[in-house]
C-alpha cells in the first residue's frame, strides 16, 4: 500500500528515502528525538513492518489517544516538538520495560548523545577516555598552548589545609610557571637552530616549531590542568561511564559524572535510570587497594632525578606465524582450523614468504591490515614511560591497557630539546621539588596526588594488543611527526616483534627517519592538501 501525499511529506522530514527499493532499501533516519529513534530500532525484532511504517503507526496511535488524527499535524518546523509530546512517553515506557526492566541493553545503544565536556582535569579525562565504545576529540597539548592558569584543586586536599594543601599548590605554581617560560624559550631556540630554508613554507615551518616546542614543554603540565573534549556515546555506554564516575573516590570524578548524567537526561530521560553509584565498583576498589598493601606491592623504591623508560615483552604467541597464516586461509577453505595449522606447518620458509608477499605487497598506504591477522594470541607488553606520552598511547582503545596509580617514584624523563636549549638544569630542579611535594600529598591523599604528578614522571602500564593492532600501533606511532617518547615505544615494540616473529615483522611499515624533517614534511603536506581543497572550493 502506498503512502498518502501527507504521509509522504511527513516521512520525508525524518527519513531520507520515502519510496524504497525492492532490494537493499537503505535510508537515513534523521531529526527524531533520541528515545523515539531507539524505540523504532528496538521494535524491529518484534514486527515485520519497515521503520517508516512503524513510525507512522506509533505516531497515529499516540495522536488517537489524544483524540486527534495524523492529518491534524501541522507540518513544518515544530513537528519534532509534537513528536516528543506525542511519542516520547510511549517510547520511554517501551524502553523502560524492555531495556531497563527486562535487561535488553542493546536497545540503549540506539540512543546516542553528543556531549561537550569542558574545564575538567586531565586526570578525569584520562579515566573517561579509557572507554572503548565512545568517540572522543580533545584539545591537543601539541597544537594549543595551555597558557592560562586553570587547574583543578581537589576540595578534600584544600579542606585539609596546612602542609598538604601547600604542597599541592607548590607543584601547580612551580611547574606551570616554568611551562610558560619554557614554551617561549624553546620556540625561540628552534627559530635560531632551524631557520626557514628555501622551498619551505613559513606557515608549515612555524607549526612544526611550535609543535616540537610544546611537545617538550608539556612535560611540565600536571593532570590538574583543565582541558576540553567532545564525546559521542550511546546510552548503554554512558550509563556505565556515569556509574564508574559516581562510584569514584575523587570529588571531581563524582561531580563530572553527575553533570554528564543531568545533561544527557535532557535527551535520554528514560535510559540513564541505572546510572548511579555502584557498591560493587566501590568494594572492588577498596578491597584491592587493601590487598595490595597487605602484600607489600602498593609502593616502589623511590628513584630521584632523571630516568629512562623501557619496554618489555611479557608474552606472545609462540605459534604466531602458523596461526596467522592459518587464520588468513580460514575463510577461503572448508577445512577445520587444526588441519589448516598442520598444512601451514609443512610450508617452507620461502613458501611462507611468497604467500605473504603476494598478499601484503598489494597493500596501499592507507589500507588496513587484514582482519584475519587478529587471529593469534596477543602481544603483551609492560612499558615504563612518561605520562605525557601515555596520554596518546591510551587512545589506542582497541586492546587492553592498564595504568598504575600516578606516582613520582620512578623518576622523570628529560626531553632532548630541553637539554639542547640549556633548560635541563632548571627543569630538573623544579621536578625534584615537585616530586617531594607530590609524595607529601600522596601520604594522605593517594588518589588526589595524581593531580600534581607532572607529565614528565614515568608510569608503569601494561598493553595487550593483538597482532593486527600491534602492527597498526607501530606504523602510526613510529611516524617521525609523532611525539619522541611514544615513538620510541613503538620502535621498541617493533624490535621485540622482530626477535620473535621476523616473518610477520618484515611487513610492518615502521618509520625510522629523522623526526624533525618528517614532521615538517607532514605539515607541508597538510598545507598542500589545504590549498587543494581551497582551490577546489574556488573552482566550484
Amino acid at each position: 500500500m502506498g503512502y498518502s501525499d501527507f504521509e509522504r511529506r511527513l516521512l520525508a522530514t525524518y527519513f531520507s528515502v520515502v519510496d524504497g527499493s525492492e532490494h537493499a532499501d537503505i535510508y537515513l533516519v534523521q531529526n527524531l528525538p533520541q528515545e523515539v529513534a531507539a524505540t523504532l530500532n528496538g521494535v524491529y525484532s518484534r514486527s515485520s513492518k519497515s521503520m517508516r511504517d512503524q513510525f507512522l503507526d506509533r505516531l497515529r496511535q499516540g495522536l488517537e489517544a489524544q483524540g486527534r488524527r495524523l492529518e491534524d499535524l501541522a507540518l513544518g518546523q515544530g513537528t519534532t516538538d509534537v513528536l516528543s509530546a506525542v511519542m516520547a512517553d510511549k517510547s520511554g515506557q517501551f524502553l523502560k520495560t524492555y531495556a531497563i526492566d527486562h535487561g535488553h541493553n542493546s536497545l540503549r545503544e540506539g540512543s546516542v548523545v553528543h556531549l561537550a565536556i569542558e574545564r575538567v582535569s586531565q586526570l578525569v579525562t584520562r579515566f573517561v577516555q579509557r572507554e572503548r565504545r565512545c568517540s572522543f576529540e580533545e584539545s591537543s597539548t601539541r597544537y594549543i598552548s595551555f597558557g592560562a592558569e586553570t587547574h583543578w584543586r581537589d576540595p578534600d586536599v584544600m579542606a585539609a589545609g596546612g602542609a598538604v594543601a601547600g604542597a599541592y599548590e607548590q607543584v601547580l605554581a612551580s611547574t606551570f610557571a616554568l611551562y610558560v617560560q619554557a614554551s617561549a624559550q624553546l620556540l625561540e631556540h628552534l627559530r635560531r637552530v632551524r631557520p626557514l630554508q628555501a622551498g619551505e613554507k613559513e606557515a608549515a615551518w612555524l607549526r612544526t616549531l611550535k609543535a616540537e616546542a610544546f611537545d617538550a614543554a608539556r612535560y611540565l603540565l600536571t593532570p590538574a590542568i583543565f582541558t576540553k573534549w567532545g564525546m559521542v556515546v550511546d546510552a548503554r555506554t554512558l550509563c556505565d561511564v556515569v556509574s564508574e564516575l559516581r562510584s569514584h573516590g575523587l570529588a571531581e570524578f563524582r561531580l563530572v559524572g553527575e553533570r554528564m548524567q543531568q545533561q544527557a537526561e535532557r535527551a535520554l530521560p528514560t535510559l540513564l535510570q541505572h546510572a548511579r553509584p555502584n557498591r560493587f565498583l566501590q568494594t572492588v576498589q577498596h578491597e584491592l587497594t587493601a590487598f595490595a598493601a597487605e602484600l607489600g606491592v602498593d609502593t616502589a623504591p623511590v628513584h630521584r632525578g632523571p630516568a629512562t623508560g623501557h619496554t618489555e615483552l611479557l608474552a606472545h604467541d609462540p605459534q604466531l606465524d602458523d596461526r596467522l597464516l592459518a587464520s588468513l586461509l580460514f575463510e577461503h577453505s572448508q577445512a577445520p582450523f587444526a588441519e589448516l595449522l598442520a598444512r601451514v606447518r609443512t610450508l617452507t620458509g620461502g613458501q611462507r614468504q611468497d604467500l605473504l608477499q603476494k598478499l601484503m605487497g598489494a597493500r596501499g598506504s592507507h589500507d588496513s591490515w587484514p582482519l584475519a591477522l587478529e587471529g593469534a594470541a596477543p602481544f603483551e607488553f609492560e612499558v615504563l614511560l612518561d605520562f605525557g606520552a601515555y596520554r596518546d598511547i591510551g587512545r589506542h582503545r582497541k586492546g587492553f591497557q592498564q595504568q598504575q596509580l600516578l606516582t613520582t617514584t620512578h623518576g622523570f624523563a628529560v626531553p632532548p630539546l630541553l637539554q639542547e636549549a640549556g633548560l635541563a638544569a632548571g627543569y630538573g630542579e623544579v621536578l625534584e621539588r615537585a616530586a617531594a611535594s607530590q609524595q607529601r600529598v600522596a601520604k594522605d591523599f593517594p588518589l588526589a596526588a595524581g593531580y600534581v604528578t607532572p607529565f614528565a614522571f614515568l608510569q608503569r602500564v601494561r598493553i595487550v594488543f593483538d597482532p593486527r593492532q600491534t602492527a597498526y600501533f607501530i606504523e602510526l606511532r613510529s611516524g617521525p611527526e609523532g611525539h619522541f617518547s611514544y615513538r620510541q615505544v613503538a620502535l621498541d615494540m617493533l624490535a621485540h616483534v622482530r626477535k620473535v616473529s621476523p616473518l610477520f615483522a618484515q611487513f610492518v611499515r615502521a618509520k625510522e627517519g629523522t623526526a624533525f624533517l618528517g614532521r615538517l614534511d607532514s605539515e607541508m603536506t597538510a598545507d598542500e592538501r589545504r590549498q587543494r581543497r581551497m582551490q577546489a572550493a574556488g573552482d566550484s
